[in-house]
């Protein structure tokens, strides 16, 4: 139904980082100077206007990392905006746009950080850049990480309010590795390839992008957040 799109086939073993390398990297041997890549994952879906309402903000700011608002797709109700993060409380905190829009424009804040669901960057980053990190962060925590080395490149991060993407949250990995309270559901949730609350991915995204004199108080914060996430999520879960 759609010739002009480029499937690249490849092996599922190379999960999300693996998998967007692949692709970028594709993209990197056809795309000119001035083009942007957009990165999106295969549970979002899309309005009509989405693409038109990005080229009308990269137009505006040119060299900036844009990013979207996700939206639940069964509620259609905004579940997240963006945030800033706080690496002395190993805490990101969510923006709003009533209270951090920029000078000039309610529609439009800056973050520190942008995920995959929906983040149009211009070519020139991955250029400067390279690829996302496969061999420390090779499912969950590669698209953050990105876009922090990003933003310290210089690349201002924006999320714009009328780029909207709709998203299936509850197939998200939390979710699914989260399902009920036993030794093998801690485990998972603390060793699986599937779960954001993987050890390894929160030590080497810290690693990767806190200051380094304030490690050591962001890992041990994560760390008891993170467990307590997991108590957390079954004390206030609603009966089915």
């Amino acid at each position: 139904m759609f010739p002009e799109v480029i499937v690249i086939n490849a092996d599922s073993n190379l999960w999300w980082t693996g998998a967007m390398n692949l692709c970028v990297n594709y993209v990197l041997q056809q795309a000119a100077e001035d083009d942007c890549l957009l990165t999106l994952n295969n549970d979002t879906e899309l309005p009509p206007d989405y693409l038109a309402e990005f080229i009308a903000y990269i137009n505006k700011y040119p060299q900036t990392i844009l990013t979207s608002v996700i939206h639940d797709i069964i509620t259609r109700e905004m579940v997240s905006v963006g945030h800033r993060q706080n690496w002395l409380v190993a805490q990101a905190k969510a923006i709003t746009f009533e209270h951090d829009h920029i000078l000039g424009d309610d529609n439009v804040a800056a973050v520190t950080h942008a995920s995959g669901r929906g983040t149009l960057f211009p070519i020139t980053v991955f250029r400067q850049l390279g690829l996302y990190d496969v061999q420390h962060l090779p499912h969950y925590g590669a698209d953050y990480d990105f876009s922090h080395k990003a933003q310290r490149a210089g690349f201002p991060i924006y999320v714009c309010k009328s780029c909207r993407v709709f998203s299936h949250v509850a197939a998200t990995g939390m979710t699914t590795i989260r399902d009920k309270i036993s030794a093998r559901s801690f485990i998972n949730y603390f060793t699986s390839i599937r779960s954001p609350a993987n050890l390894q991915v929160r030590w080497w995204y810290g690693w990767n992008n806190c200051p380094r004199i304030l490690f050591p108080s962001y890992i041990g914060l994560d760390l008891l957040r993170t467990i307590g996430s997991y108590f957390k999520h079954f004390l206030i879960a609603k009966p089915s």
